[in-house]
């Protein structure tokens, strides 16, 4: 017979109480006061906008042959690449910032909730262009799966051009309803309407950079969704000027721009300017070399000429042995940058992360490959010249008048500059033969990535580099060995070769192997090459 052991109410009662009581003091114990639970979706909002901030003066200025280091005690010009960019956590990040706007009661589609797709099409598309296939569709999850996934680099650019139409919508319901409960914006000043103009300009980028596949792939429609953005401003409003740049803007003393007084004297003699952006400049009599660099001092005087002549700006070889190039730019051999405009003041000038000058180019490239249904070689010309006077316009340089020109003595102090004045006239600059527009043609082509490289100048990362990179393997291009012929030699390491592609982070090797190994048979012959050549490229 089954024994029953009967307890007394009160007994049990008192026990689940302790019960309760022993998990609330564990609780508390285990919890830390200096870690929050929570916090304001706009300070996790501010931290992902730092980190979509590039700065100047680092790799990618060299990698895109803009200028260069001579010092190998600092670096070296070499694309001897290891891994690219890892967003993942800025991602997780917008994750949580999405959660918090809920949290605090916003409402299905609010700010944070609309940038963050955004915020997913730029960081997932630039780690694609970087390294190729990524875990997309898998990632984010956190212990519900520690392993995802690769996606193809095709299926992060449909999906990059979907989160990007959904974040349009978006804001404008948004603006439509007067929202203003964002806060802490350092690009826009929680302008939505700004934000709506980047979502749609970013769009144009992503869909130039598919040059080399929208033939071969229709169902990614780059024609198509040219000519509804462009078709329907009202709907899908891009930048109409400068005014309109995402741009990480300097402020003393809280943020210095990267060339300032304060390292002048460390970093003034050990970087120098590149042949690959200076000879497109004196080339093209081009007055931005003015602003930009500054006349190889050895030159000016064996020369006996003004430092204002353009026979005076010389550039490194990307590739030249970096002893040799150190040798020949302390003895004044090539050009600097200019530093009464990079180092007079600690905030030189805002760097343009994704801007009008760019778009403009863009545009008139998409006219010219006949992608946008209605516009002619005219409508191409009228971007094209537009790009170029934003770009001028940038730099303070007038449609007409005296550009005044600084040139700093050897051994002289910051502030200590000798004056000279250059005589612009932008009419008489574009009815030069290589700079007037010659058409939707080939040489029509060149001519607008030409100017699109010089706007670039210290700007948007690696987006000259990635326009090398589709350039050179351009069918329409292919001859001309991208645009511009971007220099090789003994200082560019791998064998002489531009790298077409950064590695894996070291940790998708160790902590997601199957998948990684994966995506490496399917992208690069089962090696993580930095010369293998992703889709997007082929």
């Amino acid at each position: 017979m089954k024994k029953i052991i009967k307890f007394p109410i009160i007994l049990i009662i008192v026990a689940l109480a302790m019960t309760a009581c022993e998990k609330s003091f564990n609780d508390v114990i285990k919890s830390n006061p200096n870690q929050p639970v929570n916090v304001p979706p706009s300070l996790l909002f501010n931290g992902v906008l730092n980190d979509l901030y590039v700065a100047p003066f680092g790799d990618d200025e060299k990698w895109s042959q803009y200028f260069l280091i001579n010092y190998d005690y600092y670096g070296n010009d070499r694309y001897d690449f290891g891994s690219g960019a890892n967003y993942y956590a800025t991602l997780k990040n917008v994750v949580q910032m999405e959660s918090e706007a809920k949290r605090l009661g916003l409402p299905e589609v609010n700010p944070y909730s609309a940038l963050g797709k955004f915020f997913r099409a730029y960081f997932f598309s630039v780690m694609s262009l970087e390294m190729g296939d990524l875990p997309m569709k898998e990632a984010l999850q956190g212990v519900a799966n520690l392993t995802p996934a690769y996606d193809s680099q095709k299926a992060i650019f449909q999906q990059s051009f979907a989160w990007l139409d959904a974040a349009n919508t978006d804001l404008a319901a948004l603006i439509a309803a007067g929202d203003n409960s964002l806060t802490n914006d350092i690009y826009f000043g929680n302008d939505l309407s700004k934000w709506q103009k980047l979502v749609n300009t970013f769009r144009l980028r992503l869909l130039i950079h598919l040059s080399n596949r929208a033939v071969d792939n229709a169902d990614l429609q780059v024609s198509q969704q040219f000519t509804t953005i462009l078709g329907n401003s009202s709907k899908y409003p891009v930048m109409t000027g400068s005014a309109d740049n995402l741009q990480y803007n300097y402020l003393y003393p809280t943020n210095l721009y990267p060339n300032n007084p304060g390292n002048f004297g460390y970093d003034a003699l050990r970087d120098n300017c590149s042949d690959t952006y200076v000879s497109l400049l004196t080339e093209f009599k081009d007055p931005r070399v003015f602003v930009t660099s500054e006349p190889a001092r050895a030159y000016v005087d064996s020369l006996e000429v003004s430092p204002a002549s353009y026979n005076v700006f010389v550039g490194a070889n990307p590739g030249e042995d970096l002893g040799s190039m150190y040798i020949k730019a302390n003895s004044g051999k090539y050009s600097l940058l200019n530093r009464h405009h990079y180092y007079d003041g600690y905030t030189a000038e805002p760097s343009i992360q994704v801007g009008y000058p760019e778009m403009c180019f863009n545009i008139a490239e998409a006219i010219n490959r006949g992608w946008i249904s209605g516009m002619t070689a005219a409508d191409a010309e009228n971007w094209y010249k537009k790009g170029i006077q934003e770009s001028m316009s940038f730099y303070g340089i007038p449609q007409s008048g005296d550009l005044t020109v600084y040139f700093l003595h050897p051994g002289s102090s910051l502030g200590s500059y000798d004056t000279y004045t250059v005589p612009v006239d932008f009419t008489a600059y574009y009815a030069q033969a290589k700079i007037k527009y010659d058409g939707n043609t080939t040489t029509g082509l060149k001519q607008i990535l030409q100017q699109r490289y010089l706007a670039l100048f210290r700007h948007s990362g690696l987006e000259s580099y990635f326009t090398y990179l589709r350039t050179k393997s351009d069918p329409n291009l292919k001859s001309l060995g991208g645009v511009p012929v971007f220099g090789t030699g003994p200082g560019t390491g791998n064998s002489g070769r531009i790298a077409s592609r950064f590695q894996y982070p070291e940790s998708e090797k160790t902590a997601n192997t199957s998948n990684y190994q994966t995506a490496l048979t399917n992208q690069y012959g089962g090696n993580d090459d930095i010369n293998g050549i992703m889709w997007l490229l082929k």
